[in-house]
Formats: C-alpha cells, sequence, structure tokens
C-alpha cells in the first residue's frame, strides 16, 4: 500500500507536468526520494525544477469500532520541491511570469499547483483523502553562482490495517479449557492464584 501512495503521488504530478496546458511549464524530474539532497546536492539541482516523493513515517494505529482486529494507521508522506534561479533567492522562491507565461517557476508555485493536484486524491485505493500539513524549509541559499530554494510538504491519510485472526481448531484440547486468573492487591499486576476450568465437549 505504501509503495503504490507514493507511485500515486509521483504519477499525478508527472501527468500534470506532461499534459497541455497542463500546468503551464515543465518539472524536469518527478521522482522517488532516493537521497538527492543528502550527498549529491550540486547534481540535483542540475535536475530543478524537481519534485521528490517519499514516505515519512506512520503514527500510532487507532482501534477502528468495536473490533478487535481493525485499526486505522496514520500515514505521513513528504512531497519535495526544487527550483535555483539565477536571479537570486527571491526569484528561486517566487519565479518569474510575463504576460501569464511562466518563464521560470519558482518553489512557491510549484508547492500551490501540487496542493490543487493531490487535494482530496486517494487514487483509488482504500485509503482517506490525503490532506496537506506543515511545510519545512530545506534549503534556501546559493550554490554555484545561482540560488536554490526547496521544501517540503507533508500529506496526510489514513489506511485500514485487519489483523489475521488465527484459525480455531475445534479438535484442540486447549479450546476445552479457560484460564482464570485472580488479583487481590489492586493495582498489582501479579496474579495471586489461578484456575484452569475444563470445559464440556
Amino acid at each position: 500500500m505504501l509503495a503504490q501512495i507514493e507511485d500515486g503521488i509521483v504519477d499525478t504530478i508527472k501527468a500534470a507536468s506532461a499534459a497541455s496546458p497542463g500546468l503551464g511549464y515543465k518539472i524536469a524530474t518527478v521522482d522517488s526520494y532516493g537521497g538527492e539532497f543528502d550527498d549529491q546536492l550540486t547534481d540535483t539541482v542540475r535536475r530543478f525544477p524537481g519534485v521528490w516523493v517519499t514516505f515519512a513515517g506512520a503514527g500510532k494505529p487507532q482501534p477502528k469500532g468495536t473490533a478487535k482486529d481493525k485499526f486505522l494507521v496514520p500515514l505521513t508522506f513528504a512531497v519535495m520541491v526544487g527550483a535555483r534561479s539565477l536571479r537570486g533567492e527571491r526569484g528561486s522562491r517566487r519565479g518569474l511570469t510575463v504576460a501569464g507565461n511562466v518563464i521560470e517557476v519558482g518553489a512557491y508555485q510549484m508547492l500551490e499547483d501540487i496542493r490543487l493536484l493531490l487535494l482530496r486524491q486517494d487514487f483509488g485505493l482504500a485509503i482517506d483523502y490525503l490532506v496537506p500539513g506543515a511545510i519545512r524549509t530545506l534549503y534556501n541559499t546559493r550554490l554555484n553562482n545561482q540560488a536554490i530554494a526547496v521544501f517540503a510538504q507533508e500529506w496526510h491519510t489514513r489506511m485500514e490495517l485487519v489483523l489475521p485472526r488465527l484459525p480455531i481448531d475445534p479438535t484442540d484440547p486447549d479450546w476445552l479449557r479457560l484460564g482464570i486468573n485472580y488479583y487481590l492487591q489492586p493495582g498489582d499486576a501479579v496474579a495471586d492464584a489461578a484456575d484452569i476450568l475444563t470445559l464440556a465437549a
């Protein structure tokens, strides 16, 4: 499911970038994140404007209804956008538009367009609609005589987790016995006595 959600985000952005009129500009790179901002930033900047997608983590599963085997698991994905400009840091963030035509796309524009693309998306999967979360600045600086701006936006959803039920073998003698523990001291997690009752077959 995690891979399908990640692929859904990537494919949606790729399709919008390739469509005509689509976004009104081309995104050079749309891909799953593979550490591009960790140790190869100079090479990565050459692929701007770019978008990278990664799974950011899962929250604590919450019980669904009264069932003991169904949970809703919060999931967080991160969409990172990167833009560059020779006109300075402001240009990398805001881009350049002339007469309604995008000459140089900025990171702010990419964030806004991707937000519109992903809102209320579930990609046909059994998940809640994607909703936007926090935005963090990863880079807003100069590199090799050009300005770069990289932001990461969180996207949240939930999926259902169903725990497998253990098969019941009615011929197993353990299914005919019931174990009972007695706790005599309040707040004491140690059983003071125990019984095993044999049930009629």
